[in-house]
């Protein structure tokens, strides 16, 4: 008796041959689409590119919120209390004091910047590429 005559063959030659062309099919036919290389949940702004080549771009951490507003006149209002009560001497350290905090903020929210650009860079080409599949099996 040969295989195909069997029940088992019979099985494989009737329903899993024509599984597996049915699946093979099927992924030849997703392969063939171009898959798009990123899909935004949100519009982009059509002006973006343009503002950031002039230098016209705000990014949103520094536009002004109601929240900012209020902790602005916070610190505005302590600072007048605070001066008012200083002498000149010390009202010169305060003004070095805040330069040298100044200093370092800016540099510390430029290094932020590079490593957001960095890590954004990063997981946009990790999206993109292909996973690396390893020979090895478990």
């Amino acid at each position: 008796m040969e295989f195909y005559q069997t029940q088992m063959g019979r099985i494989f030659f009737e329903r899993q041959i024509p599984q597996l062309i049915e699946a093979v099919n099927g992924l030849t036919a997703a392969l063939s689409k171009p898959a798009s290389a990123a899909v935004l949940p949100v519009s982009a702004d059509p002006s973006f590119l343009r503002n950031l080549f002039f230098g016209d771009y705000e990014p949103e951490i520094f536009k002004v919120s109601p929240e900012f507003q209020r902790l602005g006149q916070t610190v505005s209002q302590d600072y007048k209390a605070l001066t008012a009560t200083l002498s000149e001497d010390s009202m010169k350290l305060l003004e070095e004091y805040e330069t040298a905090v100044s200093e370092r903020n800016i540099a510390v929210t430029e290094r932020a910047y590079e490593a957001g650009v960095r890590a954004a860079v990063q997981m946009i080409m990790a999206g993109l590429s292909r996973p690396a599949f390893s020979e090895e099996v478990d």
